[in-house]
């Protein structure tokens, strides 16, 4: 599942969807929601024209369209962010940008992985046990 959203602070907005867990998506109050308990991959974009508003919320917009997300931000999208995706030059920048390859990626275990993992462990010291207990004898 994807989701794309923006954000001023990226540290913020991670913690605010991961850790405290009170951002519309994590907390149910959308239609579809976010459980960070799944989340393995998190992945971002950082540009100069992000510092500006518009240009954030524009290219948020051709991140929806090029990315596909399953959940979207639900941030208000106002008119001049409207009219500079019509403006090709500044799209199609974008759309190449949100097709390459992101600025930063982080992968997170997940909980099966985890229990997969301590599973293994609990295996290699049976094996561990076993050899020493004939090696005692």
């Amino acid at each position: 599942m994807t989701y794309v959203g923006t954000a001023g602070k990226l540290k913020q907005r991670i913690i605010q969807h991961l850790i405290r867990r009170d951002s519309s998506v994590t907390t149910g109050t959308s239609a579809a929601s976010l459980n960070p308990y799944y989340v393995t991959n998190l992945i971002w974009w950082e540009h100069p024209d992000f510092e500006v508003t518009e240009r954030l919320k524009a290219a948020e917009l051709i991140a929806f369209e090029v990315l596909n997300p399953v959940l979207r931000s639900r941030g208000a999208v106002n008119r001049s962010a409207s009219e500079l995706i019509s403006d090709k030059t500044f799209y199609e920048k974008f759309k190449d940008i949100f097709k390459g390859n992101p600025n930063g990626n982080i992968s997170f275990s997940s909980l099966s992985d985890a229990f997969e993992r301590i599973n293994k462990l609990e295996e290699r010291i049976q094996k561990l046990e076993t050899l020493l207990k004939k090696l005692s004898k």
